[in-house]
């Protein structure tokens, strides 16, 4: 094994991390386990409504970030949120491994799915 400086070290998994975090962002690839459409994920402390409005039954609330597979999109209630509007809701399943819990046939508020845009590009409408 060649020995190397830590510093070298260092900047090469900072520069690999930065890669394989850029290369995820906004993107849309097959869907986690149990799930279907596009694979995504969803902020912490997000609820997964009923309907695709603030003021419908909540079936969950995310601990974490969590997988979510998005099947589509409908435009719902426009809620504002830590500086971003959207009136973009998406459907589909979350899966949140923290409590072993899968949410099927769930709406998602677009403020909190990681998807790059509003509607993501190549999510087809529901």
């Amino acid at each position: 094994m060649t020995k190397r400086s830590r510093p070298a070290v260092a900047a090469g998994l900072a520069l690999g991390a930065a890669l394989s975090l850029l290369g995820t962002i906004g993107t849309a690839e097959a869907a986690p386990p149990g799930t279907s459409g596009y694979a995504t994920t969803v902020q912490a402390n997000s609820n997964l409504r009923d309907a695709p409005n603030t003021s419908s039954r909540i079936w969950g609330t995310t601990t974490k970030v969590t997988e979510a597979g998005v099947e589509c999109y409908t435009r719902g209630q426009r809620v504002t949120a830590g500086g971003y509007t959207t009136d973009v809701w998406y459907f589909g399943t979350v899966i949140d491994y923290d409590i072993g819990h899968i949410y099927s046939n769930v709406w998602m508020w677009g403020g909190n799915v990681n998807v790059g845009a509003d509607p993501a590009p190549g999510i087809p409408s529901c």
